[in-house]
C-alpha cells in the first residue's frame, strides 16, 4: 500500500490493521520534516516505548544531537485494539537536557490524543517551548475534528489501528 492511499484509508472497528512498510514510515517521515518548517529545536524527546523510532529518525534528520526519553505507559498490551488506561508518566531519561529547552515531543501515533497531552505538560513544566509530532494520527480515535489539539505535526492520517514494522514480527498472527 502506498502512503497515498494510507492518507484515505477509512475503516472503523474491528478491521485489520493497517501495515506499514518502511518506505511508506520514510515518505511520512519526509512529510512531516517539511511540517516542521526548518523550526530549531535543542532536544528531541521520544514517547518510550514506540515513540523512540521515530524520534530517532527526526534527530538524525534535524541534525538534534540532545535527546531524552519520556516513558508514558496506555495500552494494556501489545494487541491490536488493546484496552486503553489513563496515560501516566512512569519514568524519564535525561531529563535534565529539556530544562529551559526548545523541545520537540515526539510519539508514532496519535489516536485520542491524551498521551501526548500528559507528555506535552510534563514537558512543558520544564522546557522553554514544546512542539509535538507523531508519525501517524488516527482520526478514528480523534474524540474531535480539530487534530491541532491533540499534536502539532503529523505524517500521515488513518482510519484505522497501525502496525508499524519494528513492531513485534509475529504480529500477522495476532488476525
Amino acid at each position: 500500500m502506498v502512503l497515498a492511499q494510507a492518507k484515505d484509508e477509512v475503516s472503523k472497528g474491528d478491521r485489520p490493521p493497517l501495515f506499514l512498510s518502511w518506505n511508506e514510515i520514510d515518505q511520512a517521515m519526509d512529510l512531516l520534516e517539511a511540517g516542521l518548517g526548518g523550526q530549531q529545536f535543542d532536544v528531541i524527546v521520544g514517547i518510550a516505548r514506540a515513540g523512540l523510532v521515530p524520534a530517532v529518525m527526526l534527530a538524525h534528520r534535524l541534525g538534534v544531537r540532545q535527546f531524552a526519553v519520556l516513558e508514558i505507559r496506555r495500552t494494556a498490551s501489545d494487541g491490536i485494539n488493546s484496552a486503553k488506561r489513563p496515560p501516566i508518566v512512569t519514568g524519564s531519561f535525561n531529563a535534565s537536557a529539556i530544562l529551559r529547552k526548545r523541545v520537540l515531543l515526539v510519539d508514532d501515533i496519535v489516536g485520542e490524543g491524551l498521551t501526548m497531552k500528559v507528555a506535552r505538560d510534563w514537558v512543558q513544566e520544564r522546557a522553554v517551548s514544546v512542539s509535538t509530532c507523531c508519525i501517524v494520527v488516527n482520526k478514528a480515535n480523534l474524540p474531535h475534528t480539530n487534530i491541532g489539539l491533540a499534536v502539532d505535526h503529523w505524517g500521515c492520517l488513518v482510519h484505522r489501528w497501525v502496525r508499524f514494522p519494528w513492531e513485534r514480527r509475529d504480529w500477522r498472527e495476532e488476525l
